[in-house]
């Protein structure tokens, strides 16, 4: 919220001063660190959802005919999962969520 001083003197510049309390519900008011933390949850839930749809299919009837390049498949997308996790929890310790 900005106002301008229009009381200054003939000759002399308004100033502009920006409210430091006021609530900014503008583009930059998404990059804050209660945005960021809500974004890191949100990915951990759909990761939760992700992996529990993979382990099911793993676990299913299927299971017992993966084929060794669709075993070694599953085990990146789980070694990717755990990076993702790591890195989005590294970059909320650093102050906001990339």
């Amino acid at each position: 919220m900005q106002h301008t001083d229009t009381t200054a003197p003939a000759g002399h510049i308004a100033l502009q001063v920006q409210d430091p309390v006021a609530d900014d519900h503008g583009v930059d008011s998404i990059y804050s660190q209660q945005f960021s933390i809500g974004v890191f949850f949100f990915m951990l839930l759909t990761i939760i959802f992700f992996a529990s749809i993979v382990m099911g299919f793993m676990a299913g009837k299927h299971a017992k005919g993966l084929k060794r390049g669709e075993k070694w498949l599953f085990a990146w997308i789980f070694l990717g999962i755990v990076v993702a996790v790591i890195l989005g929890a590294l970059q909320l310790l650093g102050g906001y969520l990339l």
